[in-house]
């Protein structure tokens, strides 16, 4: 570490395996206790009476996902080259999770949570012989209304999620492809874009979701990475 000034970094990993039956509050813990192994020198939380580090998340991840794409945003006490970051960070995470980039951000950065807006899905899994065809004319509707439970089951609310679908394609007979919008009051899990899909008698047990990419999409409709 040569440099005294504070240094933010966006650290992007990977979850697998065991780790994806993590919850995100259950992740959350995980990377924090890494970066306390690290040896790196982090600001700590002044809100917490322990010394932990103080860190910055990106939208929350489902119990079962698999990921490639999981941030957060660290402030250093010193720079260090992004590489050096990596390489501490590798040392203390556990074997289901992985750097896949650091690097130094601004200290006046849009945060993850106000920039990030859209998902980038892998789904395999037993996809019927008709499914590109199937998927065709659902793509085709101009509204495709979902009802979410909410409040613990004791209301539920209708939305339509057709404006949320970016990009939907099958990429082999057992793969599907993925791209969805997200935001406050508009989102809608891959699993009940499936049961509109395939109707409520089909098993979804049998699919595996991957969250490949986290993306802005800018107001000219450019996707950037965060």
């Amino acid at each position: 570490m040569r440099c005294s000034e504070l240094a933010r970094y966006r650290v992007r990993v990977s979850r697998t395996g065991p780790a994806s039956r993590l919850s995100h509050l259950e992740q959350i813990e995980a990377l924090r206790s890494a970066v306390l192994r690290s040896g790196l020198p982090f600001i700590p939380d002044g809100r917490r009476k322990r010394p932990r580090p103080r860190l910055s998340f990106g939208p929350a991840i489902s119990v079962g996902y698999e990921s490639m794409a999981e941030y957060f945003d660290m402030d250093l006490a010193a720079a260090a080259a992004p590489a050096e970051v990596a390489e501490k960070l590798a040392s203390a995470l556990g074997p289901w999770f992985a750097v896949q980039n650091v690097r130094r951000i601004p200290a006046f950065f849009p945060s993850l949570d106000a920039s990030i807006n859209v998902v980038r899905y892998e789904i395999r899994g037993p996809f019927p012989e008709s499914a590109a065809d199937s998927l065709s004319r659902l793509l085709i509707r101009t509204q495709i209304p979902i009802e979410k439970a909410k409040d613990g089951g004791a209301r539920v609310e209708r939305i339509d999620v057709r404006p949320l679908i970016l990009a939907a394609a099958m990429e082999g007979p057992e793969r599907l492809a993925l791209t969805l919008r997200f935001g406050p009051k508009r989102t809608v899990k891959p699993e009940a874009l499936l049961r509109e899909w395939f109707g409520p008698e089909k098993p979804l047990d049998e699919f595996r979701v991957l969250r490949k990419e986290l993306l802005s999409e800018t107001s000219g409709g450019e996707l950037l990475t965060p």
